[in-house]
């Protein structure tokens, strides 16, 4: 036997100072780990004061702040700081702004700035923001290797929210203006609107014709919007082009023209123009203006009786021809309006599905095959619109789930599942404080529940699930059946219409199911086939 009483004496401590910073580093990879929860907070000042709290117990700082950087990076706003005189604040900002050039290029490098250590917050080659902490004798001696470590995964979460704020306030100014919009113009229905307006014209002014031109953006020519006569509009396209003219003349000139005894005119020298004025006896011709701008041209024709278009003629169709032009006007306005929005959301869900390395452009195929669906189903204009909306931002929810989750590179464990499985819920927390956007959100919330009640995240059944959101869950199920996976090949159209037709009843809507199934048969006959 070795005798060993002399070397347990001394053993004793050093085996003491092993457990201890083996315990150390245990929390240590515990709070590192933990980081990973930072990407479930999707508003920003929630996520810097996660990730700065964690930030603390790994270092043991005594103090500490957070700061974004602004639209130019040299500039940061702090956002969050613990017991950091503002004097001090300034010269740590003073002197970022001055070394900005080198420390841009500084990632996983922490920066001394007197008695504060910097560590800057960088992803994907850009500066997001830093951390600035003040340690002290009790930090472990391997801060300088757990603090780059916690800046890469903090740098992970933060560029999500950031993301969502930003897009998120872009999507409340437009939204607040679209509803602005909406209640300014409210239910107009631009063609039933200008039909009345020349009803109007044409009673109040004696005629038998009465006509609507406006100029196309990027056109130089006013064409036939609305016609109406007593022989229906066709009656009157071969006058139209006889007119071209004059209407030409209306529109530069941005004076009315009244024109008598077409057959004696100009315009009848011709043999169509012949022909026209036999249709056509006299008009007046009015430009639309709004702003400096002419929008088109409103004309009566072929006045009753035996009197000639007069002044107050003229007049009426003044006052009628503003409010066309006002509403025009609007309309336009309310479109362009409509495209910002849409754009913002296209944005907004290209974002998301960007988060998703398999899933580029998911977003914008599933809201497609939603709306053909909804179409198939016989869907209102509006129930379509309010389909197209849920189908873009059906997976908003995604934009607060670990990227770590959203692209591993296998099948998911349950506890990932699970984590995946509360992005409806996390869509309905982003879309509530959206007010334009609140009367979609059971169609997002519930695009994964199935007809036998066993989907999530309530377990409806039925007709409890909202018909839009039945139509997404067959859109978003087929976009992920025909889409390449890490873990396996997309299913050709055979495969996965019949896989469609097989859930019937179980995770899909009967009804909806079969039409899906026509609309693709149809979409897969090209022209000139036959099925």
């Amino acid at each position: 036997m070795f005798d060993t009483s002399w070397f347990l004496p001394k053993a004793a401590p050093a085996n003491d100072g092993l457990f201890r910073e083996n315990e150390l580093l245990k929390t240590q990879i515990q709070e590192l780990l933990s980081l990973e929860e930072t990407g479930f907070f999707i508003e920003l000042d929630s996520l810097l004061k996660a990730i700065l709290k964690k930030a603390l117990i790994l270092c043991k700082a005594e103090a500490s702040f957070f700061a974004l950087c602004q639209a130019d990076p040299s500039q940061l706003e702090v956002r969050i700081s613990n017991l950091i005189l503002e004097e001090k604040m300034g010269t740590i900002l003073k002197r970022f702004r001055e070394e900005y050039p080198r420390w841009q290029e500084s990632e996983s490098e922490l920066i001394p700035v007197d008695d504060f250590l910097l560590l800057p917050l960088i992803r994907r080659h850009r500066m997001l923001g830093v951390i600035g902490l003040k340690l002290n004798s009790q930090a472990p001696e391997n801060v300088c290797e757990l603090m780059p470590v916690l800046a890469r995964q903090a740098a992970v979460s933060l560029e999500s929210a950031i993301l969502y704020e930003r897009m998120f306030k872009r999507l409340l100014v437009l939204s607040n203006v679209f509803i602005l919009g909406k209640e300014i113009i409210a239910n107009l229905d631009l063609g039933g609107l200008v039909d009345k307006f020349l009803s109007v014209a044409r009673d109040g002014t004696a005629s038998e014709i009465g006509c609507l031109l406006l100029v196309k953006p990027g056109e130089d020519r006013a064409t036939f919007t609305r016609v109406q006569t007593p022989a229906g509009p066709g009656s009157f396209a071969s006058t139209a082009a006889v007119l071209t003219p004059a209407i030409q003349k209306v529109r530069q000139s941005r004076q009315p023209l009244i024109l008598e005894n077409l057959s004696q005119s100009e315009f009848a020298a011709t043999e169509t123009g012949r022909f026209a004025a036999a249709t056509l006896r006299d008009t007046l011709l009015l430009p639309l203006s709004a702003q400096d701008e002419v929008l088109g041209v409103i004309q009566v024709a072929n006045k009753t009786g035996r009197y000639s278009y007069s002044s107050e003629d003229l007049d009426l169709l003044k006052i009628l021809g503003s409010q066309i032009a006002f509403v025009i006007q609007n309309a336009d306005l309310f479109r362009n309006l409509q495209h910002a929005y849409f754009d913002t959301l296209s944005a907004l869900t290209s974002a998301i599905d960007a988060k998703d390395s398999y899933t580029h452009g998911h977003s914008e195929r599933v809201t497609q095959l939603s709306v053909e669906l909804g179409e198939e189903m016989g869907f209102t204009p509006q129930r379509l619109e309010n389909l197209r909306l849920a189908g873009m931002l059906h997976d908003i929810g995604k934009i607060g789930i670990p990227e770590t989750i959203l692209n591993k590179p296998g099948r998911l464990t349950n506890e990932e599942f699970d984590v995946i499985k509360s992005h409806p819920d996390l869509g309905v927390r982003i879309l509530a404080k959206v007010e334009f956007l609140t009367h979609v959100i059971p169609f997002i919330r519930h695009h994964h529940e199935r007809f036998d009640g066993r989907g999530y995240p309530a377990g409806l059944k039925g007709e409890d699930i909202p018909p839009e959101a039945r139509i997404i869950t067959i859109a978003d199920t087929w976009d992920a059946m025909t889409s390449d996976r890490p873990y396996r090949k997309a299913m050709d159209v055979k495969s996965a219409l019949e896989e469609i037709l097989r859930c019937k009843g179980s995770q899909f809507d009967p009804a909806m199911a079969d039409a899906f199934a026509r609309l693709i048969t149809r979409q897969q006959v090209a022209p000139g086939d036959t099925p």
